[in-house]
């Protein structure tokens, strides 16, 4: 699975346990609203028709449709407008649901792609909705708490409905400007955490787990007619630089490698160390006229670099270069990628082979004694 895939997924599943419990609520508050709100006919069908909206949200979501912003914005305004109706009920300055209003951005702010947007404009929106409301019944523009136990006691002062939307708007909007903080620096920490994963330590390119996940996708596409080459590089000689010179010559030789693998290849190429001195390289959407001449380029490239680094022991690559097929799987791909790359190493290595299958067809391909292609 790509990074892609898994924040995909990880805004699914938060979109879900979000639903839930929206759905939870709407069951509950509708099954009790009638000891709650006694006599209230109008709470009943609130209720009902959020319940409504909940299960209709909660179906799409079921069905696989991705996170989006315009639906956490959405559902987050059905959210607001059904608090608010429940806070005019019980009156805004006589009880703490108006606080509430904090959940709301910070719920649906967890599966939508833009948390910071998504969940500033939804605690925008209902400070805002619990302002308008404070002003309505400060001015008598509708009545104060017409189902609350303080109905009688009469509409609060209007000094005090004022202190009451002050102190639930400021505590809105800063109360989620600080978790989105919090949440934005643990998205951060986990991506990081991730990539720390999926790369080698030494070399800083992907490692065998992100390359086989990416050669996962790679055969998914070619089985829908796209194309790909996958090249193996076992390096020559690199034992004696390690025998002769330490280990730590060795690792800088393999980290200067790295770069110019990465020098030589394209943004969309994947390059990773497959193991010691192994590394692959994927080539989505190249043909084997376009992947020849870039094993090619990768033989130059790290004999260059061999020379300039220990001209007395110097290192050169045998690569083994393959297409992958519609049938492929994993191992069997690499397995003929690095069948090749044996073939170049006895033929005397500083050279690639490509199975005779994928050589046909490949006029104006210039060969030299050294750098060679080998039909089998």
């Amino acid at each position: 699975m790509t990074a892609h895939h898994s924040r995909i997924e990880r805004r699914l599943t938060a979109s879900k346990r979000a639903g839930f419990l929206r759905v939870g609520f709407a069951i509950a508050a509708l099954a009790f609203s009638d000891g709650v709100f006694p006599g209230l006919r109008s709470a009943q069908l609130v209720f009902a028709a959020y319940l409504a909206v909940s299960l209709i949200f909660q179906a799409m979501i079921s069905k696989g449709f991705a996170a989006s912003d315009t639906r956490s914005l959405a559902m987050g305004c059905v959210d607001v407008a059904c608090l608010s109706y429940v806070v005019y009920l019980h009156g805004p300055a006589s009880s703490v649901m108006p606080f509430m209003y904090l959940l709301i951005p910070v719920v649906n702010a967890a599966s939508s792609s833009s948390r910071s947007r998504v969940a500033m404009r939804l605690a925008a929106l209902g400070s805002g909705a619990y302002g308008a409301l404070v002003l309505a019944v400060a001015f008598h523009w509708l009545p104060y708490a017409p189902a609350g136990p303080v109905a009688t006691l009469g509409t609060p002062s209007f000094a005090h409905l004022l202190s009451s939307a002050l102190l639930v708007m400021f505590s809105v909007l800063s109360s989620t400007s600080i978790v989105l903080r919090q949440m934005l620096a643990l998205d951060r920490m986990n991506k990081r955490l991730a990539e720390l994963s999926n790369l080698d330590e030494l070399t800083g390119l992907f490692n065998r787990r992100h390359l086989v996940a990416e050669l996962r996708r790679q055969i998914d596409r070619v089985a829908r007619g796209a194309s790909c080459g996958v090249m193996m590089i076992d390096l020559d000689g690199f034992k004696r630089v390690n025998d002769k010179m330490g280990h730590d010559a060795g690792d800088v030789l393999l980290m200067d490698i790295a770069s110019a693998l990465t020098g030589e290849t394209r943004a969309v190429d994947l390059v990773a160390r497959y193991g010691g001195d192994e590394f692959v390289i994927v080539l989505p959407d190249l043909s084997p006229e376009g992947a020849f001449p870039a094993a090619e380029r990768i033989v130059e490239a790290v004999a260059r670099v061999g020379r300039e680094r220990w001209m007395e022991t110097p290192v050169t690559a045998s690569i083994g270069l393959t297409m992958a097929q519609p049938d492929d799987d994993i191992s069997t791909l690499l397995r003929r990628a690095d069948a090749e790359a044996y073939s170049a190493k006895r033929a005397g290595g500083h050279r690639l082979s490509m199975s005779a299958q994928h050589a046909t067809n490949m006029s104006g391909v210039v060969s030299t004694p050294e750098k060679r292609r080998i039909g089998r």
